[in-house]
């Protein structure tokens, strides 16, 4: 009987910027904001821009909570959040070749999960607006998931936690190939962790993506470039 319990490869995927278009969330979060509640457009973009330059992510929720608390408003974020999942399960919100790259991992039967950063009631409502709420997933407050990454060190490998596993049991792996977007994510990477750091094929490089990164790290342009690395 095949070891459910080992696998010679896990792939430990980012989220935002990665295999979920961001941008494009933020833009019908925004539209759905606007269209319920008393918020403007301009008073979201300006929250984010002064929050995204000094190198932070944006946790549109948490402004939009705070803005409409101060107001008295009492809409909900629940009602925001069923109309936000609703109009982004209508447009695509997936990066370019993320879906092929599920594909390829699905056919070639490697487990993956998704470790993305962030305020977690945000990214999980994401994750559903992506259909991606049925991929192993957990979200964390820790930037440098290379620190994560060491915590499932072992002297033969890792221990994938049962968050990221299909069947909530831990899965013993070789090694990881480990997708980000950000420089920050890499550090403290163990060894046995093969980084590939992917890169907007437009060029621009946010303030939350810049940095130096560890030797090791492989860029490539966009999850096309992942896929022509990897496969």
């Amino acid at each position: 009987m095949e070891d459910k319990t080992y696998a010679d490869t896990f792939f430990v995927l980012d989220f935002d910027r990665c295999l979920g278009n961001t941008d494009r969330f933020h833009q019908i979060l925004e539209r759905v904001i606007t269209e319920e509640t008393s918020l403007t457009a301009e008073e979201i973009q300006t929250g984010r821009r002064l929050i995204e330059e000094v190198g932070k992510s944006f946790d549109t929720i948490s402004f939009m909570r705070k803005s409409l608390k101060d107001r008295g408003s009492s809409t909900s974020w629940l009602d925001i959040q069923k109309r936000f999942v609703e109009q982004a399960k209508k447009e695509d919100v997936h990066q370019p070749f993320a879906n092929e790259l599920l594909a390829m991992l699905d056919k070639m039967d490697i487990p993956y999960g998704i470790v993305t950063y962030g305020g977690e009631t945000w990214q999980l409502a994401k994750l559903e607006a992506a259909g991606f709420l049925s991929i192993p997933h957990i979200v964390t407050n820790i930037k440098e998931k290379g620190e994560l990454l060491s915590g499932w060190r072992r002297d033969d490998g890792f221990i994938i936690p049962p968050a990221l596993t299909k069947d909530f049991r831990p899965l013993r792996v070789k090694k990881i190939i480990f997708l980000d977007d950000k420089a920050v994510s890499f550090q403290d990477m163990p060894e046995g962790v093969v980084g590939v750091h992917i890169q907007d094929p437009s060029g621009e490089v946010l303030p939350s993506q810049a940095g130096t990164l560890p030797a090791g790290v492989t860029s490539v342009t966009g999850l096309k470039g992942a896929l022509e690395l990897l496969f």
